[in-house]
């Protein structure tokens, strides 16, 4: 009977714990990328983490949130599985020195006044010295965790696509 127990709470913590899996399979990925991890911030369903990029032609660096929104209880995995939203930010640095840099910075910014975000869409915006470019994707973390090395391949051919989106959208501002 204690083993029973046991291997239901096993399940229980394997259930609950499937985003800090692809989080650390994420910080694994993008370190042999040449992309060190070097900010943490978490909570329950809630991980977020910046990368510096030293070796990308354009982005300074990335941040890659992860946000469960289902799949920590036994009957909601159940039901809808464990969906989550992945925010991908690339930030390059730029350093204004032209009047039409500030021109295009106002320009985007009231663009960005009327533009409703849409999941999967990129956003522009500049704060001070950076630009940012996010965009949003809905995921399944059960496609990812839990299923070997063709797993693994699957997030990184994912995460690979929207990194190249947000650098296709960011090089205009690299100086």
């Amino acid at each position: 009977m204690l083993g029973l127990l046991n291997k239901f709470n096993h399940k229980s913590e394997i259930r609950e714990s499937k985003d800090e899996i692809l989080v650390g399979e994420l910080v694994r990925a993008m370190g042999r990328q040449g992309c060190p991890a070097v900010g943490f911030l978490s909570n329950d369903d809630f991980q977020r983490v910046r990368f510096t990029c030293p070796r990308d032609p354009v982005l300074s660096s990335l941040f890659v949130t992860l946000d469960r929104k289902t799949g920590s209880g036994a009957v909601t995995g159940a039901l809808f599985g464990s969906k989550a939203t992945l925010t991908v930010s690339g930030e390059v640095k730029i350093y204004l020195t032209d009047p039409d840099d500030i021109v295009n910075m106002y320009r985007t910014d009231l663009a960005n006044l009327f533009k409703l975000p849409i999941l999967g869409g990129i956003r522009l915006n500049h704060e001070l010295n950076s630009v940012y470019a996010t965009t949003t994707v809905v995921i399944d973390i059960d496609q990812f965790v839990l299923k070997g090395e063709p797993g693994v391949q699957a997030f990184m051919g994912l995460l690979s696509q929207t990194i190249a989106a947000l650098r296709e959208k960011l090089a205009p501002y690299k100086r």
